[in-house]
């Protein structure tokens, strides 16, 4: 076979000895070759750094089960329900408990690298308005908050949205958000230690939703789901 019909030595396995991609890598895993860099004056451990900046949150969760072949274009919840029952763990399973209060903090540490956690930041909201339909784009920071407020929106979506290219649902209510992500098993944690500014107006009560707020002329009033 011709060495033009060889697949090319993957740089990122080259350099660390990992690939994030595993056995869907295009190119092959060699160990000890020598791959060329884009500049051959930088530091050879210039690439390792540059391998490392590319993991995301997710990347680093699903990367501490090596047995599991995370697909990383999927929604992140279903990937971790897939894992679940692959390795067997029941709802009671201690490991599962453990990599469920990890997969919880990942999610939100994800949303901060996807959207930011400066609430201040005009630019990170008016992107965020942006992906939840929200329309005019409002030019203030308080416009923007208030907003994203108002919007029901399931946060995982807003994760999955930028690797799955699905839209992101938005609901009419607290109530329609909550049936959602409970059907979806979609839930993302309303406590976390990681929760920057931005994530804090989007949490909502899934497990108690508000009751719906229906207008009738001028008047709001609240009713329940029969």
């Amino acid at each position: 076979m011709s060495s033009e019909s060889s697949p090319k030595a993957c740089h990122g396995f080259a350099q660390t000895g990992s690939c994030r991609f595993g056995t869907r890598c295009k190119f092959a895993h060699i160990e000890g070759v020598n791959v060329p860099t884009i500049d051959s004056n930088k530091p050879k451990t210039r690439p390792k750094r540059s391998y490392a900046s590319t993991q995301t949150p997710l990347d680093t969760f699903f990367a501490g089960y090596s047995k599991f072949e995370y697909n990383p274009s999927a929604s992140a919840s279903l990937e971790f329900y897939r894992m679940c029952d692959e390795f067997g763990w029941d709802k009671e399973n201690k490991k599962r408990e453990k990599a469920s209060r990890d997969f919880k903090d990942a999610l939100v540490q994800q949303f901060n690298h996807i959207y930011g956690t400066d609430a201040d930041d005009l630019t990170s909201w008016r992107t965020l308005c942006q992906i939840v339909h929200i329309s005019p784009i409002p030019d203030t920071l308080t416009s923007c908050r208030e907003a994203v407020k108002a919007t029901y929106v399931n946060i995982v979506d807003l994760i999955d949205t930028k690797v799955t290219g699905e839209p992101v649902m938005v609901f009419v209510s607290e109530v329609r958000l909550s049936e959602y992500t409970k059907r979806t098993g979609k839930v993302f944690p309303r406590e976390s230690a990681y929760a920057g500014g931005l994530l804090r107006y989007l949490l909502r009560r899934i497990r108690n939703p508000r009751p719906e707020q229906v207008r009738s002329g001028r008047k709001t009033r609240s009713r329940r789901k029969p």
